[in-house]
């Protein structure tokens, strides 16, 4: 009987301690969104925690670093961002050992610069995970 006890305290700990960890694909999927959140709520300190210190993020016709993108690119996205009405269309996420890469397409819609704006926004994001953190390491944005 002590025998069973064991085994059933054993076996609810652990159900317990699965439902309690967060799925990778959850965390890194989360770090996109808290990447955009920063963007929107032009928060440069929770964006660069979020961005490995070798991203590369090409958009349009150039590619940036860290420092770079921050310093310029950061705040008109953000301000973009903030103008449009997002859908969430499909994310894929990939996960092999310490490297992720996700593909989202997301619909916006909204008034930017005067301008009525109906797009279909692509994204490629490859994050990196170190000392247990998911880092963003690549951001490749395109529309349609």
């Amino acid at each position: 009987m002590k025998i069973i006890w064991t085994l059933i305290l054993v076996l609810v700990g652990t159900s317990i301690f699965s439902f309690a960890q967060e799925p990778e694909e959850q965390i890194i999927s989360k770090t996109l969104a808290d990447f955009e959140n920063a963007m929107v709520e032009n928060d440069t300190e929770s964006a660069s925690s979020l961005l490995h210190d070798d991203v590369i993020i090409m958009e349009g016709n150039g590619t940036e670093t860290k420092e770079e993108y921050l310093s310029h690119h950061f705040h008109s996205d953000g301000r973009f961002l903030s103008a449009m009405n997002r859908e969430l269309i499909s994310e894929k996420i990939t996960i092999d050992g310490n490297i992720a890469w996700v593909s989202t397409i997301t619909s916006m819609k909204g008034t930017f610069s005067e301008r009525d704006i109906d797009l279909t926004s692509l994204e490629l994001a490859v994050l990196k995970k170190e000392s247990g953190h998911w880092k963003i390491i690549a951001l490749h944005w395109s529309s349609r």
